[in-house]
């Protein structure tokens, strides 16, 4: 048993190395073939992620004030991703690659030509120069006879010596030189040529070439499943003397049936889903054992399978096998329809055909239960090659009834392996011209549609592109043409199209994630959120990128809500789920450390508009621990962005850094930006509310003259205690408003008497009062450097130590805001004394008496002039 299926063991060792590595590199071939053939489309269309980002309201942080807290809703950044489908590109390394396979295969038909009889040979030769003279060889070099002129030279030549001065030759010996003269011959040329592509101009030229070959390798093993049956049912030794008919039949007509449910599905003449088996399946299930079944058959036929059966047979075999992944490759499918068609007719057909041979030659060794399959190809009644001519015949047949559309598929096939050749040389005209010609042929083709629709979409045409999209969903359709035929209609603000669209394509397929995720994307810009849930967390169930669906889940809640939905897939790994999970806990005000992912960012500090979502929202999140030159650092490498970064990193400042600087900066910012000038001045604002600065703070809100302007306003006046004046205030905001509520509650606040504010800063200023340490009062500066008390009592803590530079630069500080505090003159005027600038002193105490009530000024004053007396005295005692 083994000895039969290693057959190659009994031959010379160097055949048999030639065997096993020709049967190595087929299976190869096949797992190459199979992987390229599963999703054809996807070899040449990808699908991208586009990421669009919008702004989510979050309150980052909020002045407190009794049990009450107010805060201006600033954006963080919320994203949605929805899957795009590619323009068309042409894989050129695959098709390349798949030339490989064919080229061997092609030098082993030939090597095997040479040791056939003479009429055998020259029939042969003469088939290999037509075949030649059909493939236009001439185009691989640019131009001219002579390729193909050397072609025809060398290959017969070499053909014609190896047949007839050495017969002596073996088989490997015979391959090796084919192979070399190839191997010699290809770089070479593809050196010479004047073409862009020579190996792709090779391969769309010589199509016929490996179209021919490839069908008349399908036709030939499509008997072997039926041949396989017979082994099946005759081949037990249990079942001798056992009538093996019933069985055989049995399976057979089950086999038949299932042709014939493909055969009708491939007409149209039934719908889709009820054949289960694919004709790849089919295809391989007839070659992979048809190995064997081919060296029963060619034993019986009296020649050589050593010498020429075995490499006839792998030798098609590769070239089928690489056509196949060739044009699988570049989903070139009316080429594959017409390789399934033949699959399917060719085994309905000959498989008739060959069932009448078995039983009109076998009935009675079937009735006695013999082995059959050992005497299949020994025929008693009806010969074998009556059988083939009428298997043929009904193949003819076949092909006839469906109008003979597998021939149109098959030219436009050419045309479009001609206009993906001009589309990657960039002859994007001529290349348009040639994908109509395969439309001609056959309209619905997907390959040619799609082309078509990638060729207008460069060309900024995208009337044009719907069209083409749309008829590539007519008859094959794929989830890439209904995503980017979506994409087309929303471009065109056709929203309602594109919904029924994917609607339409998820229909068709069922379990692609990809239009899931998009149709759910679709329904998150709608109030329809049940919907959008619906078939986001369906796209996360599906195979793909989970990671898509989860982000856009995560959208969903942020602006429903809906906080349960938060988190159910955690994606920790990909830039835009974490940039909305940092969205989130800004939404929920969880400010508690979070670690930063460094990885997100590009070494070129580019940012995808993920990556921008990301640091402005880590930002935002963290700016109590993370440095400001984080955001700012990528703001001089991303100028379309660079004032999003610039207010992130500002609010890293102003909660971990330096307050001063980040107040000037957001000024700046504020005079300097129109679009964005009332978010600024809101969120000085809030600053100078937080700070104490009330007075300010009514300024910026003034400007904004919105109800949240109004809100901030009237909390300022409060705080001032002007209850009348916020009162005033929070009766200029509509009812209907949406702030209304709030309004009315800071109302009943205000009535009820005065309200105190919460700073921050006060525990930090009690415990450095009551310690007098340096360091609490740098940490009170720190929190707020514009407090009168903080900054008069950190620069007497710093005089104390004698630094009087730090201490004076301390009331400088808090003089740049806060000017309304006759302490913070009264300060400045003594440690202007204290440096003898009596010119500062006299205009830091005349503010004072601006400023003071006339007890405080008079208190002010005695101070002043004693301290000057006392500096006078000590000038003069010095002289």
């Amino acid at each position: 048993m083994l000895n039969n299926i290693l057959f190659w063991k009994g031959w010379p060792k160097r055949e048999q190395a030639a065997a096993v590595f020709v049967l190595v590199f087929l299976v190869l071939s096949v797992c190459l073939f199979v992987f390229r053939v599963i999703h054809p489309v996807g070899n040449v269309v990808s699908w991208d992620v586009l990421t669009e980002m919008a702004e989510l309201p979050t309150v980052i942080d909020a002045f407190r004030f009794g049990k009450q807290d107010f805060g201006v809703h600033i954006p963080s950044r919320l994203v949605t991703e929805q899957f795009v489908a590619s323009l068309m590109h042409i894989d050129f390394y695959h098709g390349v690659l798949f030339l490989v396979p064919a080229l061997l295969g092609l030098s082993l038909l030939l090597a095997a030509v040479t040791s056939l009889p003479r009429t055998r040979y020259l029939g042969a030769m003469t088939l290999f120069l037509i075949l030649v003279a059909v493939s236009r060889l001439e185009m691989v070099t640019g131009g001219g006879r002579v390729f193909p002129v050397l072609v025809v030279v060398l290959y017969g030549a070499l053909s014609y010596y190896l047949h007839a001065f050495r017969q002596e030759s073996d088989i490997a010996a015979r391959a090796g030189a084919f192979v070399l003269l190839t191997a010699v011959l290809v770089p070479a040329v593809a050196l010479g040529s004047r073409e862009a592509a020579p190996g792709l101009t090779f391969i769309v030229y010589t199509y016929p070439v490996w179209f021919l070959l490839s069908v008349v390798f399908l036709l030939l093993v499509a008997t072997e499943i039926m041949a396989g049956l017979v082994w099946l049912s005759t081949g037990g030794a249990g079942r001798r003397g056992i009538s093996s008919l019933t069985p055989f039949l049995v399976i057979s007509f089950l086999y038949l049936f299932i042709l014939l449910l493909m055969y009708l599905e491939n007409t149209r003449q039934i719908g889709a889903g009820f054949s289960m088996v694919s004709p790849v399946f089919l295809a391989l299930g007839a070659a992979i054992p048809g190995l064997w079944g081919f060296r029963q058959r060619y034993g019986e036929a009296r020649l050589s399978f050593r010498s020429s059966g075995f490499w006839i047979y792998t030798g098609l075999f590769l070239v089928a096998a690489a056509f196949g992944g060739y044009v699988a490759s570049q989903a070139n499918d009316p080429v594959l329809e017409v390789l399934e068609d033949t699959v399917v007719n060719g085994q309905l057909a000959m498989s008739v055909a060959f069932l009448f041979y078995i039983v009109a030659n076998f009935y009675p060794l079937f009735r006695d239960g013999q082995a059959v399959h050992r005497v299949l190809y020994k025929p008693l009644r009806f010969g074998l090659y009556k059988a083939r001519i009428l298997g043929f015949a009904g193949v003819l047949v076949l092909f006839t009834m469906q109008n003979l559309l597998p021939v149109s598929q098959t030219v436009a096939g050419y045309f479009n392996g001609l206009g993906d050749l001009r589309t990657f040389t960039g002859e994007y005209v001529l290349a348009e011209q040639y994908y109509k010609m395969a439309l001609q042929q056959e309209f619905q083709n997907h390959k040619a549609n799609y082309a078509l629709g990638s060729l207008a979409l460069r060309q900024g045409d995208r009337t044009a592109a719907g069209f083409y999209f749309r008829q590539a969903t007519l008859k094959k359709p794929s989830p890439q043409a209904y995503a980017a035929l979506s994409g087309v209609l929303l471009e065109e603000e056709l929203f309602f199209d594109a919904l029924f669209n994917l609607r339409r394509g998820l229909q068709a397929f069922p379990e692609s994630g990809e239009l899931a995720n998009n149709l759910g994307a679709l329904y998150l810009r709608t109030s329809v959120t049940d919907s959008a849930f619906y078939y986001l967390e369906k796209a996360g169930k599906a195979a793909g990128k989970a990671e898509v669906p989860a982000t856009n889940l995560l959208a969903l809640a942020l602006k429903t809500g809906q906080q349960e939905l938060a988190g159910a897939a955690r994606h920790d790994g990909y830039v835009s789920w974490q940039a909305n999970w940092l969205g989130y806990r800004n939404l929920t005000k969880d400010f508690s450390a979070y670690p930063f992912h460094p990885q997100f960012i590009r070494k070129d500090s580019l940012l995808s508009a993920s990556g921008l979502a990301y640091v402005v929202n880590y930002s935002l999140n963290q700016a109590r621990t993370v440095p400001a030159k984080l955001a700012l650092g990528l703001a001089d490498k991303n100028a379309f962005s660079a004032n999003e970064l610039l207010l992130a990193s500002l609010y890293a400042e102003y909660y971990s850094g330096n307050k001063s600087k980040a107040l000037q900066a957001l000024a700046v910012l504020a005079e300097g930006e129109e679009e964005r000038h009332r978010l600024y001045k809101k969120i000085l604002g809030q600053w100078f509310l937080q700070l104490g600065l009330y007075d300010k703070a009514d300024e910026q809100f003034a400007y904004t003259g919105d109800d949240e302007g109004l809100l901030g306003r009237s909390i300022a006046a409060a705080m001032k205690g002007e209850p009348v004046l916020a009162n005033m205030m929070l009766d200029k905001i509509d009812e209907k408003s949406s702030a209304a509520g709030y309004a009315k509650t800071l109302q009943e606040i205000f009535s009820s008497g005065p309200v105190k504010p919460s700073l921050g800063s006060d525990s930090l200023y009690h415990v450095a009062r009551k310690t007098g340490l340096e360091a609490d009062w740098r940490r009170a500066l720190k929190a707020n450097p514009y407090d009168e008390s903080i900054a008069v009592g950190a620069s007497s803590a710093f005089l104390e130590n004698n630094n009087l530079h730090a201490a004076y630069q301390v009331i400088l500080n808090a003089l740049q805001f806060n000017e309304g505090s006759y302490r913070l003159y009264g300060a400045y005027a003594e440690l202007s004394l204290e440096q003898g600038l009596t010119a500062q002193a006299e205009e830091g105490a005349a503010r004072v008496e601006e400023l003071a009530a006339p007890a405080d000024y008079q208190a002010f004053l005695k101070r002043y002039h004693e301290k000057r007396a006392f500096i006078e005295k000590q000038r003069g005692d010095f002289r």
